[in-house]
C-alpha cells in the first residue's frame, strides 16, 4: 500500500514538475512579447512624432497655395 502512495505521490510531482516547465516557457515567451511591443511602440511613438512635424508643414505650405495673390495683395503689389 506505500508503494502505491508513493508511487501516486512521485505521479503528481512529476505532473507539477512539467506544470512548473511549462509555465517557465511561458513567461519566457511572454517577456520576449513584451520586449518587442515595447520596442515597437518606442518605434510607433517617434514615427508618429515625425509625421505630425510633416503634416503641419504640409498644411502650413497648402494654406499659402490657397490663395496665391493674397500675399501679394497683402504686400501691396497687386
Amino acid at each position: 500500500m506505500d508503494n502505491d502512495k508513493e508511487k501516486k505521490y512521485q505521479e503528481i510531482i512529476a505532473a507539477k514538475d512539467q506544470t512548473i516547465t511549462q509555465l517557465k516557457k511561458d513567461i519566457d515567451r511572454l517577456q520576449e512579447e513584451f520586449d518587442n511591443f515595447k520596442i515597437i511602440n518606442a518605434d510607433h511613438q517617434k514615427l508618429n512624432g515625425e509625421l505630425r512635424i510633416e503634416v503641419n508643414k504640409l498644411k502650413k505650405e497648402n494654406e499659402s497655395f490657397k490663395d496665391p495673390l493674397n500675399k501679394l495683395r497683402k504686400d501691396g503689389n497687386l
